[in-house]
């Protein structure tokens, strides 16, 4: 049985992975090193950047100005995210967000698109001291939500978001964004969707007896 759901955020919930690729690209870095960011913390990050010789305060000033001058144009939201999130609310499962992002950027995105009341926490990587691919974040979550792990789900579209809620032994669900499942994820992931949309259909069963 699950009591309660973690959702990732960008790239799950929101279609910002894409604004966030083209910032990272504009600032400088390369397509190749930017997929290795995807998921990671920013402590992961800036050590990853300067490793590779990257001005990391430069970087990150550049990117984001760029993300922000897409965001104010606009949050996308990912096809489905509002049907799963009520969803779940209609079922009494508790929700939170698990994000490596701040968790200021976390409660703005929910505020500016009228969805902080579906979330009974926000939980960012900088919280944290390791950031996923470890299961650090889903584990506090779980705390901060009241259930054991074994009772949570996990809806995730990075491969590192992916590793992580495995190795938080909770139910894995990826729904892939700029990267497709490859043959690690459909081992790894308990179920693989197209979209948002399926979700509902998928997660009933472990609600009910």
């Amino acid at each position: 049985m699950i009591k309660a759901v973690i959702f990732d955020m960008d790239g799950t919930l929101y279609d910002t992975e894409a604004v966030y690729r083209e910032a990272w690209l504009k600032a400088g870095i390369p397509n190749e090193f930017y997929l290795q960011l995807i998921g990671r913390s920013h402590v992961n990050i800036v050590q990853m950047l300067k490793d590779n010789g990257y001005d990391s305060d430069k970087i990150y000033e550049l990117k984001n100005k760029y993300t922000e001058e897409e965001i104010r144009k606009g949050i996308p939201i990912k096809e489905g995210t509002l049907e799963t999130l009520k969803w779940c609310k209609e079922n009494g499962l508790r929700t939170a967000i698990a994000t490596s992002s701040a968790k200021q950027v976390a409660q703005r995105y929910l505020k500016d698109t009228d969805m902080e009341s579906y979330f009974d926490q926000i939980i960012s990587g900088n919280q944290l001291e390791n950031g996923k691919p470890a299961p650090d974040i889903f584990i506090y979550a779980a705390k901060e939500l009241g259930v054991d792990a074994s009772e949570c789900m996990v809806v995730e579209d990075s491969f590192n978001g992916v590793r992580a809620g495995k190795a938080a032994d909770m139910v894995t669900v990826m729904v892939p964004d700029l990267i497709p499942a490859d043959d690690e994820m459909k081992e790894l992931a308990d179920k693989i969707l197209g979209s948002l949309k399926e979700f509902p259909e998928y997660a009933e069963k472990f609600i009910k007896n």
